[in-house]
């Protein structure tokens, strides 16, 4: 499943990484209740993972959010105080589960295949961003209804950046969702291929621009302009 993690504890939020990971899932991290409605509600999440105490935007207010917007994603809300009306509030408020930390890893692992096996938010098959299409289906990319060959790696490259359309994808989120969380990649061998990706989606024929810019030391981002 593809697993959006809302954790501001970056050993937690590591670990769960590493352990959804090895295990088969594609993870995604947020570290802020903000930046987590925004890429939940951008789509493409099987789950998602959500701590109730966030800075800012605490984690009932994400999961408040993101439901007015109808996003139909499962929601597990992790917590660390197994109070009674907090967790009456979070169904309430349209959460699927919840687990009390601190968990064992099979725990929430079995709590993921109920959620797979009950079927209840299938990721959407398509991810846009202005006139840029790619289907999750099919495998395939389009702009102004012109198909847009690509590789299977610079696909799953994009597949990311569109989820995290005007958000930064870090190197090693990127990194991870093209080669795998334990590949060793260098530095230029990513940016040869977003370099590739970016020409395809440049051609001066497009009217609307979108591309692909560097954040220096941290990753890319996905913008229109």
């Amino acid at each position: 499943m593809n697993v959006l993690v809302i954790e501001d504890d970056r050993k937690i939020s590591s670990l769960l990484e590493r352990g959804l990971s090895e295990h088969g899932h594609r993870v995604s991290i947020a570290g802020n209740g903000r930046e987590g409605a925004e890429m939940m509600v951008g789509g493409g999440y099987d789950v998602a993972l959500l701590d109730i105490l966030l800075p800012g935007i605490d984690g009932l207010a994400v999961l408040e959010r993101v439901r007015a917007k109808r996003c139909k994603t499962a929601i597990m809300m992790l917590t660390a105080v197994d109070t009674v009306p907090k967790v009456l509030e979070a169904f309430d408020l349209g959460a699927d589960d919840y687990l009390v930390k601190p968990f064992l890893l099979e725990i929430l692992l079995a709590r993921l295949t109920a959620i797979a096996r009950r079927g209840q938010s299938p990721a959407p098959p398509l991810l846009q961003v202005g006139d840029l299409i790619l289907d999750r289906s099919r495998r395939s990319v389009r702009r102004n209804g012109r198909s847009i060959h690509m590789t299977r790696k610079q696909f799953d490259l994009l597949e990311l950046l569109m989820r995290r359309s005007g958000l930064v994808a870090t190197r090693e989120d990127l990194v991870e969702a093209a080669w795998g969380y334990l590949a060793d990649v260098k530095d230029n061998t990513l940016d040869v291929y977003v370099h590739g990706l970016r020409s395809k989606l440049e051609l001066q024929s497009y009217q609307q621009q979108i591309t692909i810019r560097t954040v220096h030391g941290t990753g890319y981002m996905l913008v229109t302009e």
